[in-house]
């Protein structure tokens, strides 16, 4: 006679074929079968076909799914072999999504991952030495970033005794070490040009300096006392008489520019052009083309070019631009730069913090060196209206997409956008084929004043602005 138990593991055995996995476990674990060495030896290929699909799942990056498969493939047979053999390749593919973090220099997700990891208790040392790559790498980037290229490149070397295996660190160490050989050969150009006061030779090499190491506080020093310098001679019209070197941060100008500075604010204008700016996916931008920017208070009626919903004067500062600088205007008596306050014109540098009134705080960006184009930041959380996530000062061209220097960052672009002017027209530029307004360009077309922008994996929309 056919005893009972055979029935159940039968069941088992058409729901294992069918890939029933769940079905077949829950099955094989009712009442005593489980005490029979067939249902027992059966469990034994459920639990190792569950770690299978853990595997596939984790490689196809369903890492939470995997883990439970995981879980429950040893809840059904312990850490058997196969369960052995399963764990491994799952934690084999997340530890390859820790190093495409750390290749792509993404170390807070690189650190998130591991810290998820950990809580898995894996075996050996792997994840305590990824940590520690990650933390020499971060610290090789930052000391790049500062031009400190032999500190960096020595963070890179102990990230390769760590992980030999890793050849994007050679890599990195390699471009390390070019960047120091140009470094030290732009240092030597740029103090050269400063002991013999040359200062276009200077912003040269200072800005030489910056697009491999950005955040170097000599480049950024002698930049901006270069353009100081510079700066001085495009405000030769406003100066009333010979000034100090230690004068030329701030230009004062004559009495009569005084007054009719302090009467702006009264003195009706109508707004500059500009535009707005919508990228999908990214955010919205308020375009200025005027060489001359008035940040004041939104009112009904204002004609304030930047209008910041705010307590602050009606025009409260003006910022123009000078050549390739920016020059800031105070119009009223509270306005601070870096913390500091500024009564008369001063040449703006990037990452400068402004602030007016009390407490409406914006960041000046100038970060492409190749352009003149500027951005300004809301730090605080004052509201612009209308409500957009930065101000663009475009000169001839405005640079979009995934380099950390571009005026607008859009990180999951290919390559760049350029929209540049001529003749007082807006014109696109990309290094594909483009749509405007339904019609395909070669890479180049015009754009109107609501035109839409399509590209393989961008889109953007212009909209006036009164």
């Amino acid at each position: 006679m056919f005893q009972p138990w055979r029935f159940k593991l039968k069941e088992a055995e058409v729901a294992l074929e069918q890939g029933r996995l769940e079905d077949a476990a829950r099955l094989l674990r009712e009442g005593d079968l489980p005490t029979y060495l067939p249902a027992q030896q059966m469990l034994a290929q459920v639990a190792a076909k569950v770690g299978g699909r853990a595997a596939l799942r984790a490689r196809g990056g369903e890492f939470e799914t995997a883990w439970r498969d995981l879980d429950a493939a040893r809840n059904l047979s312990g850490e058997s072999t196969d369960w052995l053999s399963a764990h491994k390749s799952v934690m084999d593919y997340a530890l390859e999504v820790v190093v495409n973090h750390l290749r792509g220099n993404d170390f807070d997700g690189a650190i998130a991952q591991l810290d998820k990891l950990a809580k898995r208790k894996p075996a050996g040392g792997s994840l305590a030495a990824l940590r520690e790559v990650a933390r020499r790498l971060d610290s090789a980037r930052k000391l790049s970033l500062r031009g400190k290229f032999a500190d960096a490149e020595a963070q890179l070397h102990a990230a390769t005794a760590l992980q030999p295996g890793l050849a994007f660190i050679g890599d990195q160490k390699q471009l390390c070490h070019e960047r120091g050989e140009r470094y030290r050969l732009l240092s030597e150009q740029l103090h050269r040009a400063l002991a013999v006061s040359d200062w276009t030779a200077a912003v040269a090499a200072a800005d030489s300096i910056l697009e491999i190491a950005p955040e170097n506080p000599v480049a950024r020093d002698a930049r901006k006392r270069a353009w100081n310098e510079v700066g001085a001679k495009f405000a030769d019209s406003r100066v009333a008489g010979p000034r100090s070197v230690a004068e030329t941060q701030h230009w004062p100008g004559s009495d009569s520019t005084k007054k009719h500075e302090a009467s702006d604010e009264s003195t009706e204008r109508p707004r500059a052009p500009r535009f707005l700016l919508w990228i999908d996916g990214v955010g919205g931008y308020l375009v200025c083309l005027s060489d001359e920017v008035y940040i004041g208070q939104s009112f009904p009626g204002s004609k304030a070019d930047v209008a910041i919903q705010a307590d602050i004067s009606r025009r409260h500062v003006k910022i123009r631009r000078e050549g390739e600088g920016y020059v800031l205007d105070p119009l009223h008596e509270k306005v601070k730069v870096d913390g500091k306050p500024v009564s008369s014109p001063m040449l703006l540098s990037d990452g400068d913090e402004l602030e007016l009134g009390e407490g409406v705080r914006l960041r000046f960006r100038k970060p492409h060196v190749l352009s003149a184009s500027a951005r300004l930041e809301m730090i605080s959380r004052h509201r612009t209206q209308p409500f957009v996530d930065g101000i663009l000062l475009m000169a001839e061209s405005c640079v979009l997409g995934p380099k950390w220097q571009n005026h607008v960052v859009c990180r999951e672009w290919k390559g760049d956008v350029v929209l540049f002017r001529q003749e007082e027209k807006i014109f696109c530029r990309a290094m594909e084929s483009i749509e405007i307004d339904g019609t395909l360009h070669d890479g180049r077309g015009r754009l109107a004043s609501n035109s839409h922008v399509q590209g393989t994996d961008f889109s953007l929309t212009l909209e006036p602005c009164s």
